[in-house]
């Protein structure tokens, strides 16, 4: 990374189911009343009553697959052939082999399906009918376990026990009935999506990572929003401070402080759940992907990323009075790793789906490092027309300094004199925010020319001050398109020094 990079650290930026089982409360109270209070999710001590807890031992090599059976799906889980880094068993699911797993949680349900500890003893059922009252007639799920030895067992998960967050029953027998930690067997109360890894865009490699350009179209916005890095300078003495600037649909440096968070908030982005494995024409035209809310492409110096957006989901809500209010919740999306799942995000985690463009604006809009300059060109209505040249030669020795000279109108002028000036030229800052078209007369003009032709919009910056209609402020203009308003005082001292200059006195840099 050149060094003027250093002066700049960047912060670091069907079809779904969204339905839940409803468990039924008991009818009748059990006979024995499990100790709700306890929430502690550990295994239970080894003793003789612990012992008689444990509800099937094997081995996870044992377990020739796992059959779910519950409210919103049916499937099953298989071993492969392979082993991860540990040397353990790799599982996967039936049906949807190629999607990348969140292995963590496969291999928690194979191992709960293989070693079952219940939390406590409930009650020996002497009449398989009561088993309703707990919800096992018909339970959350039923999970089937088969071993490679031809033999297997069935675990059925009932209600969930009253007044308490971390147990619901369970039998093995339909006859025994116990607690169950529900932290081991939400896994099999969910479709076999949820077994999906819900990261849709890596995490950011802030080693060897450099974001370059990120583009952002929304239907709300007539004009995409464009970032793009600023290329670093070969001149290792040159100061930098913005490393990013905003070229449509305003061309202005990126706020240091809301910028960056917002840059590489894409990073790392996790879905709220897999809705779907398998994007037809069909599904595309249902979840509006065909014609997206948003759509966002992202280049680093590594490679190209992308997201696309489709329809949000929709919570409406009623008041006492009858008004609905409606808000987007979440929307549905696919990213460019993996066009083929379906993916639903949370709204909350979606900064692209509601940034303004206008946030991500720094105030102090247009600061070039003078010596990146051919020229500044000043002219005002009045006739005042001041063109200072910039020209730099280069140290013949290496240590030796640069020389550098600097003309008025084509004379040579002062240094000390021309940088004062310039540097209360960049001074201006926009207080308010202001994109009407409306603006009064025209007040001053600056031309910033660089060297490089590709520096600035074609090679130059162009700033305008305007009288405002509507108040005693300026409105400033850069290449074109209204951004700030700003003190009259500002301009007014601009003349002031403008006439300081080019009688040889001081520049006033305060307004």
């Amino acid at each position: 990374m050149s060094k003027n990079r250093q002066i700049l650290i960047w912060s670091l930026v069907g079809l779904m189911v969204l339905g839940a089982v409803t468990a039924i409360l008991l009818l009748t109270a059990p006979q024995k009343e499990p100790d709700s209070t306890d929430t502690t999710d550990i295994g239970t001590a080894d003793t003789a009553e612990s012992s008689e807890l444990v509800l099937f031992d094997h081995d996870e090599s044992e377990l020739a697959n796992i059959k779910v059976t519950n409210a919103l799906d049916t499937y099953t889980i298989l071993p492969t052939s392979a082993k991860d880094e540990n040397g353990e068993i790799v599982w996967t699911v039936e049906g949807i082999e190629t999607a990348p797993f969140n292995t963590a949680n496969l291999s928690a349900a194979a191992g709960y399906s293989a070693f079952f500890e219940a939390k406590e003893f409930v009650e020996e059922l002497t009449d398989s009918a009561e088993l309703e009252k707990y919800g096992l007639t018909e339970p959350q799920a039923t999970v089937e376990v088969s071993l490679t030895d031809g033999t297997g067992f069935t675990f059925r998960l009932g209600n969930d026990v009253p007044n308490s967050s971390t147990a619901l029953y369970m039998t093995a027998d339909n006859k025994t009935v116990y607690t169950c930690y529900k932290s081991r067997t939400d896994y099999f109360l969910k479709n076999k999506y949820s077994f999906v890894d819900l990261k849709a865009i890596p995490d950011y490699d802030s080693s060897n990572e450099e974001i370059l350009k990120m583009t952002i179209e929304r239907i709300d916005l007539e004009e995409p929003v464009v970032i793009e890095m600023i290329p670093a300078s070969e001149d290792e003495d040159k100061i930098q401070v913005y490393a990013y600037r905003l070229t449509s649909p305003y061309y202005a440096y990126m706020d240091l402080t809301n910028a960056p968070t917002f840059l590489y908030s894409l990073f790392g982005l996790t879905a709220a759940e897999c809705a779907r494995i398998g994007v037809t024409d069909e599904v595309r035209g249902i979840v509006g992907l065909d014609e997206p809310n948003c759509t966002v492409t992202m280049e680093t110096n590594v490679r190209t990323y992308s997201l696309t957006l489709g329809k949000a989901v929709i919570d409406e809500q009623k008041d006492e009075d009858g008004n609905v209010t409606k808000r987007s919740t979440s929307f549905y999306g696919v990213s460019g790793d993996r066009p083929d799942i379906l993916y639903r995000f949370d709204a909350s985690a979606l900064e692209v789906m509601s940034i303004a463009p206008e946030s991500l604006i720094s105030n102090l809009f247009l600061m070039p490092y003078i010596y990146s300059l051919k020229s500044v060109h000043y002219t005002d209505p009045t006739g005042r027309d001041v063109d200072i040249g910039f020209e730099t030669i280069k140290a013949q020795e290496e240590g030796g300094e640069d020389i550098h000279n600097f003309t008025l109108n084509g004379e040579p002028t002062d240094e000390r004199a021309a940088k004062d000036l310039y540097q209360y030229l960049i001074s201006a800052s926009g207080e308010e925010l202001y994109f009407d078209e409306d603006k009064g007369e025209l007040l001053a003009e600056i031309t910033y020319t660089y060297l490089d032709p590709n520096e600035g919009l074609n090679g130059k910056d162009v700033v305008r001050f305007y009288s405002s209609n509507t108040d005693r402020k300026v409105i400033i203009e850069l290449n074109g398109g209204n951004l700030f308003k700003t003190r009259q005082m500002y301009v007014t001292q601009l003349f002031a020094n403008i006439d300081k200059y080019l009688s040889g006195e001081e520049i006033v840099q305060t307004y």
